[in-house]
């Protein structure tokens, strides 16, 4: 060492006294520099081996909708005759939303009863006429014949009166559900609609966190899960939820991928709103009081450094458990306050030693 010192010296006097050659001088003087005196260990970041707590997540995004949501059509064309909600109104079970001008309905069904009655008296008529015999006893074939015509026409008369009772009691929308009203195609009433014309109830007290998670993670999440969920709305507060239910078939997502509906119950708040958006830690796996590692000091083949007291390094292989974010859970390999390099690749090679 004192004679490389001693050769850096006299180069350093060459320099000042050949000022010609000083430049080339100046950049070997640098090199031998480098190698002489490399960066010092002292550099390294390090980090003690510690106990704690290591807790696996799946984490995604999801949004707030309602397990009871019903959208309510009418399923035959008319004019609104009666519209008795707005958006945002509160409603019952089975309370009336909007009914079509029955006036047409009600005029059909009386004639169809009307025919229905008039039917009913040739029934009988034709069946005294035959002996009150059925087709199954008549005869002879024609009267047969015109015992199954008597029937036929009754059952159509039947069948008239019930098609009209039905349009009349399909120009009345209820709602099966109790929630709010949060869509109105119609306005006003005395306009004409279609059966495309929607009105929606959302319960309330039925919402829910789902979120998308893809397949490659779906394996690992289970009912009764842990779920932290931050709403964008409300940053400052995690809810703390539970895995409710996952989706027995897949679904693509806008991006191409394939994934499964996860979700948890939320707890009734008015200020809750479907459609509101998002971050979800849904917790699979926890592992207390364990040996930790940072999971930057961990490389490919699962190995570390591991600093001696003399100040060098030791490769060591590490037997690893459940992995964070940023933690990993060490099963064999170091032991409690051992240190290790937090980022292996920052460890000079001269400080390197092996076991």
């Amino acid at each position: 060492m004192d004679k490389l010192k001693n050769t850096l010296s006299g180069l350093k006097k060459l320099i000042l006294s050949h000022k010609k050659i000083s430049l080339i001088l100046l950049i070997i003087f640098i090199v031998i520099a480098l190698i002489i005196y490399p960066k010092s260990s002292g550099q390294v970041q390090i980090v003690k081996v510690t106990r704690g707590d290591v807790v696996r997540t799946v984490s995604v995004t999801g949004s707030i909708a309602a397990d009871k949501q019903v959208d309510l059509t009418f399923q035959i064309a008319g004019t609104l005759a009666y519209l008795g909600v707005k958006k945002g109104d509160s409603v019952n079970a089975y309370q009336t939303i909007a009914t079509l001008d029955q006036r047409t309905a009600e005029k059909n069904l009386q004639q169809a009863l009307i025919n229905y009655d008039e039917q009913r008296i040739s029934f009988d008529e034709t069946n005294q006429a035959n002996q009150n015999r059925t087709p199954d006893t008549a005869l002879n074939q024609s009267m047969h014949d015109v015992l199954m015509n008597n029937q036929y026409d009754l059952n159509k008369a039947v069948i008239s009166v019930q098609l009209q009772d039905l349009a009349n009691q399909l120009s009345v929308l209820t709602t099966p559900i109790s929630g709010i009203v949060t869509r109105t195609d119609a306005v006003t009433a005395g306009v004409n609609i279609t059966p495309l014309t929607t009105f929606t109830v959302t319960d309330p007290n039925s919402l829910n966190f789902s979120m998308d998670v893809d397949e490659s993670d779906i394996g690992n999440v289970k009912v009764g899960q842990d779920v932290n969920v931050a709403l964008d709305a409300f940053p400052n507060t995690t809810l703390r939820l539970k895995v409710k239910s996952i989706d027995f078939v897949s679904h693509q997502t806008s991006s191409g991928g394939t994934a499964f509906t996860v979700k948890t119950d939320l707890p009734y708040n008015d200020s809750y709103r479907v459609g509101m958006s998002g971050n979800a830690d849904i917790i699979t796996e926890v592992k207390k009081n364990v040996l930790t590692i940072p999971l930057s000091s961990v490389m490919d083949d699962n190995t570390v450094f591991v600093q001696k007291p003399k100040g060098y390094f030791v490769k060591t292989k590490v037997n690893l458990g459940v992995q964070s974010d940023i933690m990993e859970q060490v099963i064999s390999g170091l032991s409690d306050g051992e240190v290790v390099a937090v980022d292996p690749s920052s460890v000079p090679q001269q400080d390197i030693r092996k076991q």
